[in-house]
């Protein structure tokens, strides 16, 4: 065989909050064994990025690996590749950001490997056509994007690379070949042997660009790749027939001639499917096997952004990035704008074939370093009206020594965040139960040791229990009228009758200095009759306590038989709570919810079901409280209720 050109970037990246036995088990069964094998073969050439955490958690836990990369870099035979330091999806967070977060890896491993970093890898492959000019001026001379980005734009060769540029500022981009990516490590090397001579008759460029993890952590890989020998048997067959390896730095020296490319907004093919919605998916997946392949080019997908509509829960995670974002960078606070970039790291903003944002411990590492951020920062306390999600509508902003609300009036004038300063906790990091495209199949792909793409995953037996969806967001402050005949059980399974229009409608609002008045003339449904009623309800914040008071007022003459429940959900772990004496205690007793007049509290876990590397996970995504009230309101009557959350003592 002549000697083909093979370029091979590894990308290995754990998110910002990931458990220590996780990147402890990484190490161990998938990095550590990688680099041992590939400081045996000094002519294999190869280009590596590890994402910020990791490079962190080497240089202070792991210096067998972080010696072998300095070896490797000292000798010629590995280029390291810049990135976004906590590996945010770049395009997402504002340029000043992204020019931070590249630089602080670019300085990382200048300081640590004096190597200049001339590529970079792109988190999950997101492409935006603005990148170029801020990679540029980052001093990045060239990415990696999959196949698919150059199929959107009529690119016919993927064997070789492109240029591209925005505003005069160029960038030189590598199409990831998909079968590489889906045959290494998991197809036999005579079957890679065999279309490597596919792509030499194409007079190609051999071209990968993946994960690290499916050297050793992805389920089954440890044992194929290591125990079974195949990275060793690969590594043989480059150097035996002759293939050429080379660092995508080299490739650039060595061949500076490319083609012209203009590319869409992209990500990887499977990311493109996992934005769709339910109703999207099966119908998408079909259209792909009907059309010609030639017409693939015009059929997309979905649009990363997407994300934000999908999921509520992640587009108000971004747009309080945002707003911590605007703080940081008006403050010029170095520290801050650390913590800040933990708080973009990417995994907690979107969910696919990986847990991302159905994992509740990063997204509370995401919400508590923009806390961080924020506790950093010279900041006025107070009320503050604003669109904070850009939907056209004002939202409520409180800022306090303990705590920090967010108010939507219309959205039910519920709570959307509440955050306990003391421990930079988002109480209302609660994730909803919504229907997911994997929902529909009983069984997907075809067994242990392939790509995490194609492994077989069942529904657990207790799926259809799980498979209960919620139909607003798990806000808190919503307002029921339920059913009287509505049991707690009826209620977390969603099968009730809800008998007022307040739950997600509009509520008028007006700020009163400290005090936030929220009011709404609905209407509730007593049988099949429509009956005015007013709700009102006031928001107070002070140092260490909110207050809340209700008035629930009968606009007819006709006596009203109602239940009414104002619902809660908080993020918390089993341990953290407990209900006493018609209290509600938080966090260990840090803080108590008290009511007046004392109610019935119903309280049950939100779980979801969703997939992962492995298979299903059911997950807790908070914890659902309904105080309720029985009460008759007689003609033009009203009733009142307060509810107060306060914080204890606390040593």
């Amino acid at each position: 065989m002549s000697k083909l050109i093979f370029l091979l970037a590894v990308h290995n990246h754990q998110p910002v909050g990931n458990f220590a036995s996780v990147f402890k088990k990484a190490f161990q069964d998938c990095y550590l064994p990688f680099l041992k094998e590939m400081v045996k073969h000094p002519a294999v050439k190869f280009t590596l990025h590890f994402s910020g955490p990791l490079w962190e958690c080497m240089q202070a836990k792991e210096k067998e690996s972080w010696e072998m990369v300095k070896e490797m870099v000292g000798r010629g035979q590995v280029e390291l590749m810049s990135g976004g330091f906590y590996e945010p999806i770049l395009s997402l967070i504002p340029e000043a950001d992204r020019l931070g977060q590249v630089q602080l890896m670019n300085q990382f491993l200048q300081e640590h490997f004096k190597a200049k970093p001339r590529g970079l890898w792109l988190t999950e492959r997101v492409w935006e056509p603005q990148l170029p000019k801020t990679l540029a001026q980052a001093g990045i001379e060239y990415t990696l994007l999959d196949e698919e980005h150059f199929h959107y734009a009529g690119v016919k060769n993927i064997y070789a690379p492109y240029i591209t540029e925005e505003q005069g500022y160029p960038l030189v981009l590598f199409p990831v070949n998909k079968k590489l990516r889906y045959m290494i490590p998991f197809y036999k090397v005579e079957e890679i042997h065999s279309y490597f001579r596919q792509i030499e008759a194409e007079n190609g460029v051999a071209i990968l660009g993946d994960d690290g993890e499916k050297f050793g952590l992805w389920p089954g890989t440890h044992r194929w790749v290591y125990e079974e020998g195949w990275l060793q048997k690969f590594l043989a067959f480059l150097e035996k027939e002759s293939v050429q390896t080379l660092t995508y730095s080299e490739y650039l020296d060595t061949h500076p001639k490319f083609g012209r490319a203009y590319l869409p907004p992209a990500s990887y093919e499977e990311m493109m499917e996992w934005i769709l919605n339910p109703d999207d998916y099966e119908p998408f997946r079909n259209l792909k096997k009907e059309i010609p392949a030639e017409a693939r080019r015009f059929l997309r997908g979905g649009y990363f952004r997407e994300f934000f509509l999908k999921y509520p829960e992640s587009n108000h995670l971004h747009k309080r990035m945002l707003f911590v974002s605007k703080e940081v960078s008006r403050n010029k606070n170095k520290a801050a704008a650390i913590e800040l970039y933990q708080g973009q790291c990417n995994d907690p903003y979107w969910h696919g074939v990986f847990g991302g944002l159905y994992l509740p411990h990063l997204r509370e590492a995401a919400y508590r370093h923009l806390l961080e951020a924020e506790k950093i920062l010279p900041l006025q306390q107070g009320w503050e009206r604003l669109d904070y999600d850009f939907d056209g509508r004002e939202e409520l902003f409180y800022r306090g020594d303990k705590f920090n609300l967010l108010l939507k009036p219309s959205y039910g004038g519920s709570l959307v965040e509440l955050d306990y300063n003391a421990l930079s906790r988002n109480l209302s990091d609660v994730l909803s139960r919504r229907e997911e495209s994997y929902h529909r199949h009983k069984e997907q792909g075809h067994g242990e040791g392939k790509s995490i793409h194609d492994l077989t995953k069942s529904l657990p037996p207790q799926a259809a229990f799980l498979l209960k969806y919620d139909w607003h967001p798990r806000y808190s402050l919503l307002d029921h009228f339920l059913h009287p005949q509505t049991s707690p059980e009826d209620f977390r399974q969603i099968n009730y009758g809800e008998q007022g229009d307040f739950v997600n409608q509009e509520y008028e609002f007006e700020l009163k200095k400290r005090k936030i008045l929220l009011q709404r003339e609905g209407h509730i449904w007593i049988h099949g009759e429509r009956t005015p009623l007013r709700v009102a309800k006031e928001v107070l914040a002070e140092s260490g306590m909110i207050k809340v008071t209700y008035e629930i007022e009968n606009q007819t003459d006709k006596d009203l038989s109602l239940l009414f429940g104002c619902e809660w959900n908080f993020y918390l772990l089993r341990e953290e709570w407990e209900i006493k004496k018609n209290d509600l205690l938080l966090l260990g007793a840090r803080l108590t919810m008290q009511f007046a007049p004392s109610p019935e509290i119903w309280h049950f876990p939100l779980e979801t079901l969703s997939q992962s590397e492995e298979g299903y996970d059911i997950i807790q995504q908070g914890m659902c409280f309904l105080p309720h009230w029985k009460f008759t309101l007689s003609g033009r009557k009203k009733f009142s209720l307060a509810i107060n959350l306060k914080e204890q003592n606390v040593r």
